[in-house]
């Protein structure tokens, strides 16, 4: 049986002397696994198709359940982030949310589709990378069942302008009228980055990266997962 799925490769992992198992994100199916035969040979058609950030129609062969690429057409392999230690980082973090909370083989178009967008802005400069990154987590977090309520005090409805808590447990922001000791409090400067990006507005990297600290903070405690490209952005 063969078919036809457009997709992102996630990860690639070597397979014996020639071959890669590869984890792709597609629009039609979700993410699953296939196999590249040869594609660590010198001058293999399909090594492309085999790295990450390869976005492609992909055809798939498959038998006994097993999943092989046997084609691919490229549409774009982002190859900038590759250039820039900051891009990638950043886009390798996409990945890195993608292949921990997207599900075996569960469709979610808005997800892919946000990450491409997320790609093209960093690979193609439209906005700093740092931003590019917080702007997709918020998205694909809102997605994933995890967003984050940045519109104004989680309990009592009404704007933040002095202290700022933040609950893990809830994704909201309180203000200090309603905060009851769960949560911790945060800089005002982080909850005011948040909300810029999320409405699409210009900020410093220094906001960026405010952003990216909360947002990390909230991905290891909520849904108890890493991103180890996001680690490295940190520390830069």
């Amino acid at each position: 049986m063969e078919e036809k799925l457009t997709g992102l490769v996630l990860s690639k992992t070597d397979y014996g002397e020639n071959d890669r198992i590869v984890k792709i994100f597609t629009l039609e199916k979700g993410t699953l696994s296939a196999s590249l035969k040869g594609v660590k040979k010198s001058g293999a058609k399909l090594k492309f198709a085999s790295e990450p950030f390869c976005f492609a129609e992909f055809m798939f062969s498959e038998r006994a359940g097993k999943r092989t690429v046997i084609g691919a057409n490229l549409n774009d392999s982002f190859y900038p982030v590759r250039e820039d230690i900051i891009k990638f980082f950043a886009a390798g973090a996409m990945l890195e949310f993608i292949n921990k909370f997207a599900k075996e083989e569960m469709t979610s178009p808005s997800l892919f589709f946000a990450a491409i967008e997320g790609l093209k802005q960093i690979a193609y400069g439209g906005v700093p990378p740092r931003y590019a990154l917080c702007a997709f987590l918020l998205n694909a977090l809102k997605i994933s069942g995890y967003a984050l309520n940045t519109g104004g005090c989680f309990l009592c409805g009404k704007a933040i302008n002095e202290r700022v808590f933040f609950d893990t447990f809830s994704g909201g922001f309180l203000c200090g009228n309603c905060f009851n000791g769960e949560g911790r409090e945060i800089n005002n400067a982080t909850y005011a980055a948040l909300k810029k990006i999320e409405n699409g507005e210009e900020t410093t990297e220094e906001e960026n990266l405010f952003a990216l600290r909360l947002l990390d903070f909230y991905i290891k405690n909520k849904a108890e997962e890493k991103l180890n490209s996001m680690q490295e952005l940190l520390k830069m």
